[in-house]
Order: C-alpha cells, then structure tokens, then sequence
C-alpha cells in the first residue's frame, strides 16, 4: 500500500494519540436478527469470492460468477456489494483485518515472555505474516501483488495496516523509549537529507514519536525487505534456487533485527 499526498496513514495514527493500540477491543450493540442473515450472507459471497480470486486472480473477479456459484441472481448480489470494486475491497479489507490481527497476536505473545530478547520479540512479527502468507497466498496477493488494472483500494485498508505496522515497530520504540538500542547499521553513520526528512514524516509522526529519522528510515528498509521475502517465496521465486526459504527469512531477520540495534 502505498501512502497518498494527504498523508491518511498520520492522521489515522495522530488521531489514536499517535500510535496504533495493540489489541484493542471495540464493542458494539447487538444484532438484529436481520443484520445476523446479512453477515451470514456476506461472509458466503466472500468465502466464493475468495476462490475465484484463488482460480482465476483478482482481475477476473465478476459479481455474476459469484452469484452463479452461490444460485443467486446477480441483481440479488448488489443488495450487498453494489459492484465488482466493491466486492474486491472487502477482500482486500478482509486481509488485511486477518493479518493484522495475527501480527497483533504475535506481538502480544512476544510481549508477554519476559526471557526474549529485543531481536527475539521483534522477530515474532514477520514470522507471523510469513506464516499467514503461505498459507493465505492469494490474500497476500491481494495486499501486496500485482496492482489490479482501473481499481484503487479504498482508504478502509489503513488502518489495519497500521496495526500490522504498529505491531512490527513496537520492540523498536519501546527500546528506544528505554535506551535499549545499539547504534545499529545506520544511525550516525551517515546524515538523512531534509528531502528524505520530509518525505518520511507520515512514518515517523505516527509510529516512531520521538525516534531519530536515521533509525525509521531503517525501520521502514526492514519492511521493505521483509514484504519483498515473504512475497518471492510465496509467488514461487525461490523455487530451484534458495532450497530451505525459512532458513534463508531466519538469516535475514538476524541482520535486520542488527541493523535496528535489537539486542540478540
């Protein structure tokens, strides 16, 4: 996902006191039994809709095979999705929900076990999203593969990839907050324009509050390197080529968790 010129990922984070709670608990009324069938209901469309992305990929997503397969008239499928784009964004919204809780649920879990270590809480993370990925890889296609021709994912998608971001970056913060960190592979070593500055102030505003820029920008260079990873293994890029994957992700969280100061 990549984030627009009005900067909706800072505001979101800003407007939780900037950050991302983990594992919050949202409460609602109960449901009429009426908004219980229509859950029912949504939840059928997508579970076919899922397969078909699965099948076919997500560009040939159609309301009328969807209908087909579930014996539906595809007018009765605008009573919940009022179109293909529509439906394709809560797929898209569903994974990432699934995958931030997981990330949230591996956070927590690493939190919770005093013994671990700086490098070994945040390792937890990426190890569950690499995990969620090979098992869900046509969701993660949807999160982080090939962009879909004429569709634009709708802004809904920040703020559970905010919590997947938050859960990721909380070993760092908390580490800085408590001078824990070692100088890592960038910080001091060399100044961060003002150009890259700027450009990374919806990150550092929102997630890193307080966090030198020289150590986001290595943050978010772990990201990307952890998305790129994940994503060559689960689209079959190591096939014939890296013989052990999870070997090859263990030897590459070791020197990111380095680079980032975590103690080992």
């Amino acid at each position: 996902m990549i984030l627009n010129a009005n900067n909706v990922l800072v505001k979101y984070l800003c407007s939780r006191s900037g950050t991302v709670r983990l594992g919050s608990v949202t409460t609602s009324a109960p449901r009429t039994a009426r908004e219980r069938v229509r859950e029912e209901m949504t939840g059928e469309i997508l579970a076919v809709a899922r397969d078909h992305v699965a099948r076919d990929g997500a560009a040939a997503l159609s309301l009328r095979s969807v209908a087909r397969d579930l014996g539906m008239a595809p007018s009765a499928l605008y009573r919940y999705f009022e179109g293909r784009d529509a439906l394709l964004s809560a797929l898209i919204l569903s994974a990432y929900e699934s995958l931030a809780a997981e990330a949230e649920r591996a956070a927590a879990e690493a939190a919770a076990r005093s013994a671990d270590t700086g490098a070994e809480r945040w390792k937890a993370v990426p190890r569950a999203v690499r995990t969620w990925a090979l098992a869900r890889p046509h969701e993660w296609g949807l999160i982080f593969g090939t962009p879909i021709p004429g569709y634009r994912a709708p802004e809904d998608t920040i703020e559970p990839y905010a919590r997947i971001a938050a859960a990721l970056v909380r070993p760092v913060v908390e580490g800085h907050d408590a001078e824990r960190l070692g100088p890592g592979s960038r910080p001091g070593s060399h100044a961060v324009s003002e150009s890259l500055r700027v450009a990374m102030a919806p990150v550092s505003d929102g997630l890193f509050p307080g966090v030198p820029v020289e150590r986001v920008v290595v943050a978010v260079e772990a990201w990307t390197t952890l998305v790129g990873a994940v994503s060559l293994e689960v689209f079959g890029h190591w096939r014939n080529t890296i013989l052990d994957p999870r070997e090859y992700f263990e030897a590459v969280l070791d020197d990111l968790a380095a680079s980032l100061g975590l103690s080992a």
